[in-house]
């Protein structure tokens, strides 16, 4: 018995001596993040804009239309650019956005030559009533979507609203961005 004590003595000494000279142990060595090069987490890499539609070169108008909101967006940039899947439209501080109705989704992602126009309406209350009371919201704000169908980063755009307000219910909803007036407030 002294004898297996005395070895796993030496091999503990063997190695703590060998640890504290430098040597390498079995244990994994803890990976420095501290460092420059480290990767970044893919949720904090900022999304391409790409060929998207987004601010600077896009103008949103905000228009009431036959009891809905029409969003116009103009392409005021050189060069075409694409208005991916919805508009993500906010009311005041909200922190959702409208839903969107799928039966309006097009086949495509709609290419905005410059100076052209992508269209997407919302429809602020349920017109069954199903939405609650509401309230009257004072600012909108719409956000472009990448290719990927994320939020593009950037501030959104602010479009004035008719009357400086518009009444809003938690069933409000908005089309994709459509070719014309008609097929969006259509939907």
């Amino acid at each position: 018995m002294k004898r297996i004590w005395t070895a796993a003595a030496l091999a503990v000494t063997a190695t703590l001596a060998l640890t504290a000279c430098g040597g390498k142990s079995d244990r994994a060595e803890p990976k420095d993040v501290t460092t420059t090069d480290a990767a970044e987490p893919e949720d904090d890499k900022p999304q391409e804009k790409g060929d998207a539609c987004g601010a600077p070169d896009t103008k949103i108008e905000a228009k009431p239309q036959a009891g809905k909101l029409l969003l116009i967006a103009t392409n005021t940039g050189k060069k075409p650019c694409t208005a991916y899947g919805f508009p993500y439209v906010r009311f005041d501080q909200d922190q959702a956005t409208a839903s969107v109705g799928d039966e309006t989704k097009p086949k495509a992602p709609l290419k905005v030559a410059p100076g052209k126009q992508a269209y997407a309406a919302i429809t602020p209350t349920a017109p069954d009533g199903s939405g609650g009371p509401g309230r009257d919201a004072h600012k909108l704000s719409v956000t472009f979507q990448t290719r990927g169908g994320d939020p593009l980063q950037g501030d959104p755009a602010t479009p004035a609203l008719p009357n400086d307000t518009l009444h809003v219910d938690d069933q409000a909803k908005a089309t994709y961005w459509l070719p014309d007036e008609k097929a969006a407030l259509s939907g």
